[in-house]
């Protein structure tokens, strides 16, 4: 069978509930609309779902005029891009250190509200400001790459080595493939999927955010997945891996069941 493409998912605040959607625009950053926005405390370091269990409970949707924004503890908040202040603010996202924007003070106070903590929501602009040392490309506020993939098979391999069962979501990956053995995109080097070509371009190295409960936040038993994961696919310099890291070669449109061809492999990592 051919593989194809089963999911597409968009964060459009790092760090909040996926959004899936049956079609979405590539661009060298990613995905339109996927993680274009960050939370960050008053002096602009980065908060992310690692230390705030509530960030993953958070719905946010594009609109037409900008964002909506929700929460079942919290009323909605629609935010309109022209009412942005449109100021700079010092932020980073890991070692990349670049000026975001500052959103609105309804933003701000939201999710202080929210996370009991001072903080700010910034925005990466129209075209992202930031360039990604690990990528090698212009990036919005995601960890490292534009993209991150992850086949169905490989999650089902991993849940049958685990007693609990682990959803995709707690791997927050934006192309999800099917019709694959387990793995096989470990070599995969380049694909064509209609008419966007996409680099494989390293595994991705997992951290304790997916031991986070998908829809609760709250830290799973034991560690796991990582500690099955450690079993079987820790790499020669102690990363765990799970999924790959994906830059954009040629941009277009995306759409759910497009077909992937395989253009380029590479040599999968030994584990």
């Amino acid at each position: 069978m051919t593989a194809t493409l089963s999911a597409l998912t968009l964060y459009p605040i790092k760090s909040t509930r996926g959004l899936q959607v049956s079609r979405a625009v590539a661009t060298a950053e990613g995905l339109a609309f996927d993680r274009r926005f960050m939370l960050a405390d008053e002096k602009g370091r980065m908060l992310t779902g690692r230390a705030l269990p509530k960030l993953v409970q958070v719905q946010a949707t594009p609109t037409p005029l900008g964002l909506l924004v929700t929460h079942a503890q919290m009323p909605p908040l629609q935010l309109d891009f022209a009412a942005f202040t449109g100021a700079r603010c010092q932020t980073h996202v890991w070692k990349d250190h670049f000026s975001a924007f500052a959103t609105h003070s309804d933003a701000n106070h939201w999710f202080s509200t929210l996370l009991d903590r001072p903080c700010q929501l910034l925005y990466a602009g129209t075209e992202s400001p930031r360039f990604s040392e690990s990528a090698n490309t212009t990036v919005s506020f995601a960890d490292g790459f534009p993209l991150l993939l992850l086949s169905e098979a490989s999650l089902a391999d991993l849940n049958a080595r685990c007693q609990q069962r682990h959803s995709m979501a707690q791997f927050r990956p934006n192309l999800v493939v099917t019709n694959t053995a387990a793995f096989a995109e470990d070599s995969w080097s380049r694909i064509r999927v209609g008419e966007v070509e996409l680099q494989l371009d390293c595994p991705c190295s997992r951290c304790i955010f997916v031991t986070r409960d998908a829809d609760s936040g709250d830290f799973l038993p034991q560690r796991e997945p990582l500690n099955t994961l450690a079993q079987f696919r820790k790499d020669q310099h102690g990363k765990i891996n799970f999924g790959m890291n994906v830059t954009v070669i040629k941009g277009g449109v995306l759409e759910l069941g497009g077909e992937i061809e395989v253009l380029e492999h590479r040599v999968a990592e030994t584990y």
